[in-house]
């Protein structure tokens, strides 16, 4: 086991850092609906999958796999739910299974699929997240905000709110002013998806996003650029070895973006991952990190 985790103890602080408690606070209340709404889908999807098998008949068409198929018929409204940017038939082609399939035979099987679906999302319930994603190829403004406070599993969230609470705090300690703590988590927001809408218009993949992940990196890179030697403790357990080490903000931080750039550089890493928001993220935090420090704090 290998685990490094960056904190700053609670002593470190001056000051209670309230907006930055209030941000971990709403992410977890949003992740608290999603995860109740990902288990009424589950629950609703498996019962609608169930009383269509039952009600199959032998004239029912060999392509329409969803009478037949129980879990197919779940897990193909789960993901249409999951994913309302893809077609039907480009989520069956996600599964290996229909790969001998002619494209007359996977378009004909969407069109069962899409009648059965059209069929559960008439009294089924919807997928929370989907309303709360941003779409870089149709961007909205509300979504910029929305999208970043859901996450998509327990794993995520704690990612960032790891993150987010070994550097946010100390940032709007050292800017002691909300608004303008306010207008950079505003700015972060719209950056990171701003940049990922032009990559895809670049021709990126136009994956739905979510996660505050571009927000933690901002504060990352605005934490670097006004206090680079302000220490953050890293918690380092690997076996039986467990030390707990200061590292200068600077350091770290050009650790985690350099990384995310190498990896987008190179294409590697993995496909779930924003890395253009990271790294965008980060760049206009340092960025605007270093015009705040010159222009408003400079005696610091």
């Amino acid at each position: 086991m290998f685990i490094i985790v960056p904190y700053t103890p609670p002593s470190d602080y001056k000051k209670l850092p309230w907006l930055s408690m209030l941000m971990v606070l709403v992410c977890i209340a949003v992740f608290y609906f999603q995860f109740q709404n990902k288990q009424q889908l589950s629950i609703d999807a498996d019962q609608f999958c169930q009383s269509l098998n039952q009600s199959a008949t032998q004239n029912i068409h060999p392509l329409d796999k969803m009478y037949a198929d129980s879990f197919l018929c779940s897990l193909m409204i789960k993901r249409l739910e999951q994913r309302p940017d893809l077609t039907v038939a480009e989520v069956i082609r996600e599964y290996f299974w229909f790969d001998d399939h002619s494209q007359q035979q996977i378009d004909t099987m969407a069109g069962f699929i899409k009648q059965h679906y059209s069929d559960y999302s008439k009294t089924g319930t919807s997928y929370l997240s989907k309303e709360l994603m941003f779409y870089p190829a149709a961007p909205e403004l509300l979504k910029v905000i929305s999208s970043s406070f859901a996450h998509a599993d327990i794993w995520h969230l704690l990612a960032n709110l790891i993150f987010l609470l070994a550097f946010a705090p100390a940032v709007e300690i050292f800017l002691a002013r909300a608004w303008l703590f306010l207008v950079l988590i505003l700015t972060s927001m719209t950056v990171t998806m701003f940049s990922y809408t032009v990559s895809v218009l670049l021709g990126a993949d136009a994956l739905p996003a979510l996660g505050l992940s571009g927000v933690v990196m901002s504060m990352m890179g605005l934490h670097a650029a006004l206090m680079p030697r302000k220490k953050i403790q890293l918690f380092i357990w690997l076996l039986t070895y467990m030390r707990h080490w200061p590292v200068p903000a600077w350091i770290l931080v050009l650790w985690y973006i350099g990384f995310d750039l190498l990896n987008l550089i190179l294409g590697t890493g993995n496909a779930s991952i924003n890395l253009v928001a990271h790294v965008s993220g980060g760049v206009a935090g340092f960025l605007i990190g270093v015009f705040i420090l010159k222009n408003y704090y400079p005696e610091k």
